[in-house]
């Protein structure tokens, strides 16, 4: 049975995000995956480009191939279809670490909770596995 990892993104409203903090809330999350090995790790995140209200959540699943290129991007679960247009062209532009499983690199299938709330820095990485 093939297992599927799960990310998540905390989308960031208000100044708290840009403000607050010294790093953007994309390096924080690729941050929060130093030392991470068994799942593919973001190298580049580009966060959805949204007006959206607190609360709103999307479930993607997709592919991330041989390469680090997500694939397949769908939608599982949304309340809001604005937020889920907005992180799947985003997510489009993500890359990954390829996975590594047994000293090969493989595919890997992902979901990804997408969440337009105020992040929780103090709790450390948003990866959930």
């Amino acid at each position: 049975m093939k297992v599927v990892k799960e990310l998540v993104i905390v989308i960031s409203f208000g100044l708290i995000g840009a403000t607050a903090f010294a790093e953007s809330s994309e390096q924080a999350y690729m941050k929060s995956y130093a030392g991470v090995t068994d799942m593919p790790v973001p190298i580049k995140v580009v966060s959805p480009d949204i007006t959206t209200v607190r609360g709103a959540e999307v479930i993607l699943e997709f592919v991330i191939n041989e390469n680090g290129v997500p694939q397949a991007i769908a939608v599982a679960k949304s309340n809001d279809s604005e937020l889920a247009e907005a992180a799947m062209k985003a997510v489009a532009e993500w890359r990954f670490t390829p996975f590594l499983k047994d000293g090969e690199v493989v595919s890997s299938k992902v979901r990804l909770p997408v969440v337009a709330d105020l992040p929780d820095f103090a709790n450390g990485r948003f990866a959930l596995n």
